[in-house]
């Protein structure tokens, strides 16, 4: 039985791996040019830095049993030292607490060293990059997939590792019940509408200090900043959520100076 995966981030490359390791028959296909999916991690100088999610924690078993089984090495969060907090005014106070993410866990590497060590794992030939799955046909007890270049998959099943809202960007034949498409298009995707930005630096200044790298912000752009600098040496880094709708960061040169004139301020 021949499985189709669609989707070549951490969840489709976990199945993948897994079915690799059964010595099943599969193909894993990506839109993007890369793999990983919404884990995309940047290297700068002999550092990393995660510009999408970034932590893990001890209350989630499997993912920690896949870095161990593919001998990657997790971290402790940087956490020691006080908290920045500025309010709506731009007023900045310290000590307002301590680290809120202590306890989290961080991948030397960053995360894209996991989903690269899935990826790489495979074999060329059940793998597939810049292949957009346009239609999915259920025709006379099996999947016929179709890419944006015309050409054809034939598979037994088919698993979609996509967020439900793009996976019902997909012509299905026959057609899904209308109920079932406004059901995927309603489902929320975790952070989707996020940004982060990252400010990367030869020294710690803020650790010199006394300072988590934490701060918390009612005035922003960003509203939340953690430090996010490699487990040893540097460079090191700060990266903050950006609590802007996406709307309303278009300008990225007008964007920058705001980011830049918070992180003065604090």
């Amino acid at each position: 039985m021949k499985t189709l995966i669609v989707g070549g981030g951490l969840s489709g490359l976990a199945l993948a791996h897994a079915l690799e390791a059964q010595g099943a028959d599969y193909l894993v296909v990506e839109a993007r040019s890369r793999f990983g999916g919404r884990i995309l991690t940047h290297h700068d100088a002999g550092g990393y830095f995660d510009m999408g999610p970034a932590w893990f924690w001890p209350g989630q078993p499997r993912i920690a049993a896949m870095i161990a089984r593919l001998n990657l090495q997790k971290f402790d969060q940087f956490a020691d030292g006080v908290l920045t907090f500025e309010n709506e005014h731009g007023q900045v106070q310290r000590g307002q607490g301590l680290s809120s993410m202590e306890g989290s866990w961080r991948l030397a590497g960053g995360l894209g060293a996991l989903t690269d060590a899935l990826a790489n794992g495979l074999p060329e030939g059940r793998k597939r990059r810049n292949a957009v799955v346009t239609r999915l046909e259920h025709l006379e007890g099996h999947c016929i997939a179709t890419l944006s270049n015309t050409k054809t998959i034939r598979a037994d099943r088919v698993v979609l590792a996509l967020p439900p809202r793009v996976s019902a960007q997909i012509e299905f034949l026959p057609a899904l019940p209308v109920g079932a498409i406004q059901t995927m298009q309603g489902v929320a995707t975790w952070m989707a509408g996020q940004a982060k930005a990252v400010a990367v630096y030869d020294r710690p200044f803020w650790r010199d200090d006394g300072l988590s790298g934490d701060a918390m912000s009612r005035k922003g752009p960003m509203v939340e900043i953690h430090d996010a600098s490699p487990a040893t040496g540097g460079p090191y880094a700060l990266f903050g959520f950006i609590g802007v709708p996406p709307n309303g960061r278009a300008d990225e040169h007008i964007l920058r100076q705001h980011l830049l004139a918070q992180l003065v301020r604090l």
